[in-house]
């Protein structure tokens, strides 16, 4: 036998010998391939989501405040409107009531007209019903 057909006759014997190595690291490249593919999926997937998530939230920030600062803006200017308080003094017949007026905002005491009260605010002080008084429950 030539040496050409003995080393043809080892290439064949040894093609057939690593024939299943073959096929199992063809096997593992594939599936090492899949995996890749699937890694670079996941990845490109959670991106995506994140960048969405980003821009939701900048959207909600902008939005929100655009919506929710009017209605902080009103709330106030509605306390600030509200602080005005009333103070009645009756006189000493206790038929007649003296009204006035306190800005808290301004510190402002706006007296206003002396007019017939609509309770006896004398009577109710006399009898101990109303008003404030020390060491009384």
């Amino acid at each position: 036998m030539p040496t050409s057909d003995r080393a043809g006759a080892k290439a064949v014997a040894l093609d057939a010998a690593t024939e299943p190595f073959r096929e199992r690291m063809i096997v593992r490249r594939s599936s090492q391939v899949r995996q890749d593919e699937q890694h670079a999926k996941t990845t490109r997937v959670a991106v995506v989501l994140s960048l969405f998530l980003v821009l939701l939230a900048a959207a909600l920030l902008v939005g929100g405040r655009a919506v929710i600062d009017p209605m902080l803006r009103a709330a106030a200017q509605q306390r600030e409107a509200d602080q005005l308080g009333n103070i009645v003094l009756t006189m000493p017949d206790g038929a007649f009531c003296r009204h006035l007026s306190f800005d808290n905002k301004t510190a402002e005491l706006t007296e206003g007209a002396i007019e017939q009260c609509t309770r006896d605010y004398h009577k109710m002080h006399t009898t101990g019903t109303m008003g404030f008084s020390w060491g009384k429950r």
